[in-house]
């Protein structure tokens, strides 16, 4: 009885402190990065509004200034932000210097251990820290996974049918699709996270390791030379100035029709299928990424939601935060376009049914064996140096060689 008497109490307080932040918090300030992963949240909010009363107040950024925006907001602990809308490597920086609450107390309010299990594992365990094993200190909303996006029927001209599983084949395939007048890939190699985020899942494949276990670069490896060797085989099959190309332009490419594959990120998929844009409506195929001497990977890119240490709001942050997060609202999150974090809405007949949605199976899938980026409080640092040299390599101003070994030295100076 002890035991029921403490829940009816946590469960009280709960009720009194939801009864006390609408009485007296009218506005939470969310970062968020431009582009849909943003928007999508942006309308959730309206409702949000409409519901509690609690104002939403939105700054958004580009990509790069998210990070920089909320890392000094942190760093002098001004409070500017309640929650930070984190891409997922991003989560160790602001984890492991503090700038992130935990999550455990809030859940442990609402008499809970955690999130609900109808997350993906994989999902969750990135927004614990350490990895897979500490405390909450995020919780997922956008389930990004790298696919490999193809075009079914230039690839079956060219011989391959099917889903393709190794890079030799698909390669070749795209060596007759080039030949014959259209470009077999479209690379993307823009310094910094660009060419990072589409080189992983390549190097990955070929069995690299950006750092041993004892934190020692190895990203000039034998693999890793062999990697990049073929990333290059790749931007010779590609539209020129693949160096100075980001998402915006690649994707433009496969709308057009005139690359007919490319690694990407799952919230093209909407744009391929909307005929008012795309010349590909229902031409693409969804698939893994491909193998090369080792298991093809996906790297996974997942939106995660934080309340920051320095907010002066955390109840009522944590509060925006379960909601959104629920399976009702991830539910209507996707139909806005934002892929999701929850097996009960990858699942959803009503969303499954629809042609836009076709990708969710390999998606989720893509998900399940996907590849973290290094867990590293100084990733995005490691990120732009290690992209500075990849796309030296793809602009052809230093050899494969010379920017792998640069890339590793620099690399080992953040590193140690």
């Amino acid at each position: 009885s002890g035991g029921i008497i403490m829940k009816l109490i946590k469960f009280l307080s709960c009720i009194l402190s939801l009864v006390f932040i609408s009485s007296y918090v009218y506005a939470i300030t969310v970062i968020v990065p431009n582009g849909g992963e943003g928007d999508g949240l942006r309308a959730a909010a309206k409702d949000y509004t409409a519901l509690t009363g609690v104002e939403v107040e939105f700054v958004q950024a580009p990509y790069e200034q998210v990070f920089d925006k909320a890392a000094n907001a942190a760093n002098t602990k001004s409070g500017a932000y309640d929650i930070v809308l984190m891409d997922d490597p991003w989560i160790p920086f602001f984890a492991e210097n503090g700038h992130l609450a935990e999550m455990g107390p809030y859940f442990d309010a609402l008499g809970v251990d955690g999130p609900d299990n109808d997350f993906l594992g994989k999902s969750m365990a990135i927004c614990r820290n350490p990895y897979n094993s500490g405390p909450y200190v995020c919780i997922p909303y956008v389930g990004n996974a790298q696919m490999f996006f193809y075009n079914t029927a230039a690839f079956a001209e060219a011989g391959l049918d099917g889903a393709p599983s190794d890079w030799d084949s698909v390669h070749a395939a795209m060596q007759k699709i080039s030949a014959s007048g259209s470009f077999g890939y479209v690379l993307r190699a823009q310094e910094g996270n660009p060419v990072v985020a589409q080189y992983m899942p390549i190097f990955w494949s070929f069995c690299g390791k950006l750092f041993d276990e004892n934190r020692n670069a190895t990203v000039n490896s034998p693999e890793g030379m062999k990697a990049l060797e073929f990333f290059l085989k790749l931007r010779d099959v590609s539209p020129p100035g693949a160096a100075s190309m980001n998402q915006e332009e690649t994707g433009q490419y496969i709308l057009q029709g005139m690359a007919k594959s490319t690694i990407n990120w799952p919230n093209w998929v909407t744009n391929f299928e909307d005929p008012s844009q795309s010349n590909v409506v229902g031409e693409m195929t969804y698939a893994a990424i491909p193998s090369g001497d080792c298991a093809g990977s996906s790297e996974i890119g997942h939106w995660a939601l934080g309340i920051a240490s320095a907010s002066k709001n955390q109840q009522a942050a944590f509060d925006f935060i379960h909601w959104a997060s629920s399976k009702e609202q991830i539910d209507i999150s996707a139909g806005r376009g934002n892929p999701p974090v929850r097996f009960s809405t990858f699942t959803n007949p009503e969303l499954t049914s629809q042609a836009r949605f076709r990708h969710f199976p390999v998606l989720m899938e893509a998900i399940n064996y996907s590849t973290p980026r290094p867990r590293h409080p100084k990733w995005p640092e490691l990120e732009q140096v290690f992209g500075v040299y990849l796309s030296k390599a793809v602009a052809g101003v230093m050899s494969p060689k010379e920017a792998l070994d640069k890339a590793n030295a620099e690399l080992d100076k953040i590193l140690k």
